[in-house]
């Protein structure tokens, strides 16, 4: 019973993740500016990693490197890719939004490629590949519509993929010492809010947040609290599993977004668009073969 529970914590994961990007798409069309939206996201993720560090009493000072480190993870893990989000959803259904979102292990290996930081096996750049025939796959019928159809905005959804590829070679890379993942947490989303508050200012529409429990509040609700529950899967999976099993993530993610896109705005996607999903499985496969291979040859040692 006890090995299921890691099985269960996955599945949960990646159901959430995939729910994410509903949650978004239904408060924009629930009538909420996207500014707005991603303002009160903030404000709220923020105020629960308050709660739980005060609760943990893990407290810390904040230095010139620790505050370049969380600048920059609030605007590559918060900022650009949940603002493509939101200004995308509603020209984008919510299942291919995470499709795109599901390439970020292709511009994981394009950025290792990059800046040499990692070595790419052979497996993880076939995967590359694949991921980005997947994304082409999406792009070109939207490039021979009239009017280019829906494609400036799939184009922008490219970005989420982007930042979330990156983020995590720099996190690994400047991991701040001395803070754990509740404090770096923290952090971040603390970051994330306070630069948003000159963008709302400069560029937010006039309007203000009901909180009363419409759909775009109880949308937004469950948002937050589907993150912080994803973030704290995620980690035990990695504590208790190792980098392996978490992979596997992806796949989960990825038909539950097509699924809850399909429940809860009744989405149909093109054949273009299946294919493009089992392009893009072939090469997370790949990407878990390549992990296993890798967590296999470190035990050896």
């Amino acid at each position: 019973m006890t090995a299921l529970i890691p099985l269960v914590a996955l599945a949960a994961m990646g159901l959430i993740w995939g729910l994410q990007f509903s949650m978004l798409k239904l408060a924009v069309q629930a009538g909420y500016p996207e500014l707005h939206v991603l303002a009160a996201a903030l404000i709220l993720i923020t105020g629960i990693y308050v709660v739980l560090v005060v609760i943990k009493r893990r407290r810390f000072k904040l230095t010139r490197q620790r505050l370049v480190f969380f600048g920059l993870t609030a605007i590559m893990g918060y900022l650009i890719p949940m603002s493509a989000t939101l200004y995308a959803a509603p020209y984008v259904p919510a299942g291919v939004l995470v499709l795109m979102a599901s390439l970020s292990p292709a511009f994981s290996c394009a950025t290792a490629l990059l800046l040499r930081s990692e070595t790419v096996s052979r497996l993880r750049a076939l995967a590359m590949v694949l991921g980005t025939v997947a994304a082409l796959m999406v792009l070109l019928p939207e490039a021979e519509l009239p009017g280019h159809g829906a494609l400036p905005w799939l184009l922008l959804a490219l970005l989420i993929p982007l930042c979330y590829g990156i983020e995590p070679i720099y996190v690994s890379a400047r991991w701040p010492e001395g803070l754990d993942v509740l404090q770096v947490g923290l952090g971040e989303a603390a970051a994330a809010a306070v630069l948003m508050v000159p963008i709302l200012l400069v560029f937010g529409e006039p309007g203000t947040m009901t909180w009363g429990l419409g759909v775009a509040e109880l949308a937004i609700a469950v948002f937050v609290i589907g993150g912080v529950f994803e973030v704290f899967l995620y980690f035990y999976l990695v504590r208790v599993t190792g980098g392996v099993l978490v992979n596997f993530g992806a796949f989960i993610s990825l038909f539950a977004g097509i699924g809850w896109g399909m429940l809860i705005f009744a989405e149909r996607h093109a054949v273009s668009v299946w294919l493009a999903v089992l392009v893009l499985v072939a090469s997370l496969v790949l990407i878990c073969i390549d992990a296993m291979r890798g967590s296999r040859a470190s035990t050896a040692c």
